[in-house]
């Protein structure tokens, strides 16, 4: 890396909208090795509302143990505050709201327990909506609605990464705060069933959203023999559609899940097994396979013509902005 890209990469926010990863010393490290001063890490996925607070206990503990690495990021300031420890400041979110089971109230009790983030439905339906692999998309219940007016009341950040295409905007346009998908790509490069119809992404920028765009290999035209030029290009397409201000970096890090944690996640309530096909074992893009490559994105942008302003706001600006407006702390 050059030393325009290494100063720059430095004094930049750097934030992943998203990370899944089997969190361990390890992972914590290449953070920090990246430079990444936050990640939205998912602490619920599947679980129900006991397992979720299982996890949530065991980040507890972790916060502890690894304090010298990461910190757990309640508002806006625990991100700058990340920054100048040299830590990386953790976000709590979900990929689901199967947590809150069928209680608006447990809301609240999770944003006490510093959740910040909750994508509303994850492939499947549920209580609040459809998921993007259901049958048939009926969009959002009337506990739905009710669940994004306290998720806005409450200053929650709102995913729409896994949500079925009507549900997505419907939810955009109930919602009063600035909504993300902080993990998806452009279905018009890629055709397959995870990634967002352009109107979809359109729609997230002109609530004020931002797309955060990701490495996982098969939301990527090439799939597995990606490299991060390729990855690049997803931030390209989606520039030319929706501008600088609206694009971040989410990319869905899944470091050290075994097959059987996928088949799981992708299995839900069927007894059919897993309802995607992901072309085991995944190969991250060349050039990005783990939080420790980073730098190599903001080189990446720079090299492909971005200006440093516009890079600073796809590494963290953009979605320091949306948390800020969101958070309301």
């Amino acid at each position: 890396m050059d030393q325009k890209a290494k100063a720059l990469h430095g004094e930049a926010l750097v934030i992943d909208c998203l990370e899944i990863s089997r969190w361990s010393e390890s992972v914590f490290k290449n953070m920090r090795l990246g430079g990444l001063t936050a990640v939205n890490c998912t602490c619920s996925i599947l679980e129900n509302f006991r397992g979720t607070v299982k996890n949530i206990a065991w980040w507890q503990r972790a916060f502890d143990r690894y304090s010298d690495l990461i910190l757990p990021v309640h508002k806006v300031s625990d991100i700058q505050a990340a920054k100048e420890s040299d830590r990386t400041g953790i976000i709590l979110g979900f990929q689901n709201t199967s947590a809150i089971e069928d209680d608006l109230d447990l809301l609240s009790i999770f944003h006490g327990l510093g959740v910040r983030v909750m994508q509303l439905t994850y492939m499947e339906g549920n209580l609040v909506g459809q998921g993007c692999l259901e049958r048939l998309d009926a969009g959002l219940t009337s506990f739905g609605l009710e669940v994004i007016e306290e998720m806005n009341r409450l200053g929650i950040l709102i995913d729409l990464s896994h949500v079925g295409h009507r549900t997505t905007l419907e939810a955009i346009e109930a919602s009063e705060k600035p909504i993300v998908f902080t993990h998806a790509n452009p279905k018009s490069l890629c055709d397959h069933p995870r990634n967002k119809p352009d109107k979809a992404l359109k729609a997230v920028a002109q609530k004020g959203g931002v797309v955060g765009a990701t490495i996982f290999p098969p939301f990527l035209p090439a799939g597995n023999d990606s490299i991060l030029s390729d990855y690049i290009d997803v931030i390209d397409h989606m520039t030319d559609m929706i501008g600088p201000d609206h694009i971040a970096v989410g990319t869905d890090f899944t470091e050290n899940q075994p097959k059987q944690w996928f088949d799981w996640i992708l299995t839900g309530k069927s007894r059919k097994g897993p309802a995607l096909n992901l072309n085991h074992p995944l190969k991250n893009p060349k050039g990005i396979e783990s939080s420790a490559d980073f730098p190599n994105i903001t080189h990446a942008l720079l090299d492909r013509g971005y200006n440093e302003a516009d890079v600073k706001k796809i590494m963290g600006e953009n979605i320091m902005r949306v948390f800020s407006e969101v958070w309301k702390a």
